[in-house]
């Protein structure tokens, strides 16, 4: 019975506090836009946290792990990067301007950047591509489920374990979400950031004391790196690494920055925040949550790396040693806490774990709820809907959204390759939103801009790269739709005749000097 106590405790932890805190938000929620937004109710304190653990989820957590044993400490750069570069973008630039602009949505702000074809164009882009990354947390939610004891459910249900893991996990991101929006994610969030820094803390401490007890401690596992001469394991200072720089530092920055920014997940609480101010003064808060929480898990993976890689210590992971290097890594870090910690703290690093993908799962879910209600719904298939049918659509569309999850995810379709793909949709959608925010817009060098980003996108993705770009950076997609997107996207506006001056031309990016500026320009385009 033991080893069902880790996902018993994980499963009881986020059924309760989803349920009493989403009927707590129900009670507030009384229309779509309540939904959404939470009539922009939310303080500095929930934006901060309800931003914050957005960006988390497997990347932070599964995919760090997995990557550690080859890159070893130097996986840290993606937690670095997340709070030191796309935190602050979002938080003091990117954010606020949103939350000035009076939109609901990412699709409906590209309206008033470009115009409503290339808004209803992101909004069915926005759909499919962050329903990839949705698919995506939701393997990784239903991995954690099943490594840290879903696998003993054989004993107690019929057919594949993996299949129940993966219904678990789809029912944890809804619930996530499903009763009361914006407002019970930000609760969540709020509550389960704290939880989720403080267990998995423990959980590390605890490790701690059993590698110290059967190992010797640090050391023992720094000697090993040392002797195969893989010294840098142990530091993520390995910056003198072109491999490190053009595999990890650039995409995560670019593909970070550009997808996250038009991302409508990565948005949802500036949408919905009391002011300019509150998305805002979080920023310290938001970038320390994203920096502490990819530590522990690189830390355990890093040890249990060292364990199997040395004939004094391989035998008290067992498994993973038997293992080829690609299925020990993805499981490195959920044998160690098998190994080392007691069913209640393994439950405890469970719910930690959770916090993080469902907090991503569950609100990339709502935003393409969101999407699928406002833009296709009502404004594509029925503009005249009544606010009682778009409040009731809502919940209708999180389940459909779910089931657009559910299928890559019970095919077992989805890899974490897919966020590299998925993520680079966002480039030129980035560079359009930025050049038309502050420099030129254009809409025929947007739609010319996007359309061969795209296309070199797909191209790359699924046809052979050229053979001369083979071995180089550039055989990665991000690279090449970056520098298209960047080239078109920076030149076309001043070539191509019809363009028209930036929207917050002179409106700077602060309070009330946003909202003047976007002001202005919905009082240009009615009288045009």
């Amino acid at each position: 019975m033991q080893e069902f106590v880790p996902i018993i405790m994980a499963i009881t932890y986020f059924v309760v506090i989803s349920i009493v805190f989403g009927l707590h938000a129900k009670r507030q929620t009384k229309s779509a836009g309540d939904f959404v937004k939470s009539s922009q109710g939310l303080g500095w304190v929930m934006v901060a946290f309800g931003f914050a653990l957005i960006p988390l989820g497997a990347g932070h957590t599964i995919s760090l792990w997995e990557q550690a044993p080859y890159l070893g400490a130097s996986v840290l750069w993606w937690g670095i990067i997340t709070a030191g570069i796309f935190t602050p973008i979002m938080m003091i630039w990117l954010g606020p301007i949103v939350r000035a602009s009076g939109c609901a949505n990412i699709p409906e702000l590209l309206e008033k950047v470009i115009d409503k074809r290339f808004g209803r164009l992101n909004a069915g882009v926005n759909i499919a591509t962050w329903t990839g990354i949705g698919a995506a947390e939701t393997l990784a939610t239903a991995a954690a489920v099943y490594g840290l004891g879903g696998h003993r459910l054989s004993e107690v249900l019929p057919g594949n374990p993996f299949v129940w893991c993966t219904l678990i996990a789809l029912v944890l991101i809804i619930l996530y979400v499903v009763f009361g929006g914006i407002l019970q994610m930000a609760l969540l969030n709020v509550i389960n950031g704290f939880v989720m820094i403080v267990t998995v803390y423990l959980a590390l401490g605890m490790t701690g004391v059993w590698l110290a007890a059967n190992v010797g401690g640090w050391q023992p596992i720094k000697d090993v790196f040392d002797s195969m001469g893989r010294t840098t394991m142990t530091t993520q200072a390995d910056l003198g690494n072109p491999a490190l720089w053009f595999t990890l530092i650039i995409p995560v920055i670019v593909l970070h920055v550009t997808a996250g920014a038009v991302g409508q997940n990565m948005n949802l609480a500036f949408f919905a925040s009391k002011s300019v101010a509150d998305c805002r003064k979080g920023v310290f808060l938001g970038t320390a949550v994203n920096v502490l929480a990819a530590i522990p898990w690189t830390i355990m993976a890093i040890v249990a790396t060292g364990i199997i890689s040395s004939p004094r210590f391989e035998h008290l992971m067992p498994t993973l040693a038997g293992m080829s290097a690609e299925e020990a890594a993805k499981l490195n870090v959920v044998e160690l806490a098998i190994t080392a910690l007691p069913p209640p703290i393994l439950g405890l690093l469970m719910i930690s774990l959770l916090c993080a993908v469902l907090s991503t799962g569950g609100c990339t879910l709502l935003a393409n709820a969101s999407i699928l209600t406002n833009e296709i719904f009502k404004k594509a298939l029925k503009p005249d809907m009544g606010e009682k049918t778009r409040f009731r659509l809502m919940y209708v569309s999180i389940f459909i959204c779910a089931a657009f999850y559910a299928v890559p995810a019970f095919l077992n379709a989805v890899v974490f390759p897919v966020f590299l793909w998925c993520f680079s949709f966002g480039i030129p959608v980035f560079i359009i939103y930025v050049m038309g925010l502050k420099v030129r817009r254009n809409s025929k060098a947007a739609w010319i801009t996007l359309v061969v980003s795209y296309a070199v996108n797909f191209w790359w993705t699924f046809a052979p790269v050229p053979e001369f770009m083979v071995g180089t950076p550039f055989e990665l997609n991000m690279y090449p739709v970056t520098v298209v997107s960047l080239v078109l996207g920076i030149l076309l506006p001043f070539v191509i005749p019809g363009g028209k001056p930036p929207l917050l031309k002179g409106g700077g990016f602060t309070g009330e000097g946003l909202k003047k500026a976007i002001a202005l320009n919905d009082e240009a385009e009615r009288l045009a």
